[in-house]
């Protein structure tokens, strides 16, 4: 099969082009920087140069494709640039993008990657761009087939909480603490401190993870499987309550006693302000956050459509987090 992904080579694309390449399929990788050139062909892939901002060059590289992965690029950077930011319209701006593009370039078959939230409008904060990135691609003719592949929050974003495990308090800067506002990390506001990582969800909240590996091991294997329709996957590797998680990367970096406990809403919305978060930001991290606590709202449609798990557990990504906690 003739594949195009986009979001280059990163966490996921590496080893999503490794997986495809591997199995014999004929793969090209859109990236908008040239140094990724030689790197994409040493993995046996064809690089693409160009933006996902050019429907032209969109329409022109999907042309002959089997099927097509599509994804966003993360907002945190342009947040930090521009507090004012608006995640959901940027979401639908960029999505039209590839809407156009598939429909002149006569793909049939896309796997977009969202994320776990894209199934509510309201009451996720900040995940809300991912419903209306879905919405605008289930706009898509009706022959053509999309799976959105609904990831958990990534293993990775955990080492946004390295600094506060460490007992080095709050970040300084807004800059500083915009760029980890990924999916379960927010450590410019939490403060770690005798062993306590605080934010306004932990405890026994319960909690869906995965590896970047099992995200792209699922997309590999959707991508070459025949669809009709809308179809919705979740991928998740494993699930384990906020103290679960303080417990095994404490015991990887040596502090056993780690524990996550909680603040208030009003207490997060507090220490947003010191930092002269917007309140349309605040408000959106601070519901983003409430949203995951005993099992809310953002997780109910994955608990009616659970997943089977993928193979990589926390205490394997604890090894890796251990190498860097080590080593800053």
């Amino acid at each position: 099969m003739k594949i195009i992904l986009t979001g280059s080579i990163g966490n996921i694309g590496k080893p999503l082009t490794i997986s495809l390449v591997a199995k014999g399929h004929q793969v090209i990788v859109i990236t908008s920087k040239e140094a990724n050139q030689k790197e994409i062909e040493d993995l046996g892939a064809i690089a693409a140069v160009g933006s996902i901002d050019d429907v032209p060059f969109l329409t022109k590289t999907f042309t002959g494709a089997d099927a097509v992965y599509t994804m966003m690029p993360q907002f945190a950077p342009k947040i930090a640039e521009d507090p004012n930011f608006e995640a959901r319209e940027e979401a639908k701006r960029i999505c039209t993008n590839y809407l156009n593009a598939i429909t002149a370039s006569g793909v049939k078959r896309v796997v977009h990657l969202s994320s776990i939230g894209a199934h509510l409008e309201k009451g996720n904060g900040l995940l809300a761009f991912h419903f209306y990135a879905e919405q605008t691609l289930k706009q898509l003719p009706a022959d053509v087939a999309i799976t959105f592949m609904r990831p958990v929050g990534f293993y990775y974003n955990l080492y946004d909480f390295m600094d506060i495990i460490k007992g080095q308090g709050f970040l300084k800067g807004f800059a500083g603490k915009i760029m980890s506002l990924r999916f379960y990390g927010l450590k410019g506001l939490l403060q770690g401190k005798n062993g306590l990582i605080l934010s306004n969800y932990g405890g026994e909240d319960k909690m869906p993870w995965v590896s970047p590996k099992d995200i792209a091991s699922a997309i590999s294997e959707e991508l070459v499987m025949p669809a009709n329709g809308i179809k919705i996957c979740y991928v998740a590797s494993e699930e384990l309550t906020c103290n679960q998680i303080a417990s095994i990367l404490g015991e990887a970096v040596g502090k056993p006693y780690l524990k996550w406990g909680t603040i208030s809403d009003k207490q997060m919305m507090s220490g947003l302000k010191q930092f002269n978060v917007p309140l349309h930001l605040a408000n959106d991290i601070t519901e983003m956050n409430a949203s995951m606590r005993n099992g809310g709202i953002l997780f109910n449609d994955y608990y009616q459509n659970k997943p089977v798990l993928g193979k990589v557990k926390m205490k394997d990504f604890a090894k890796d987090f251990a190498v860097v906690y080590n080593q800053k």
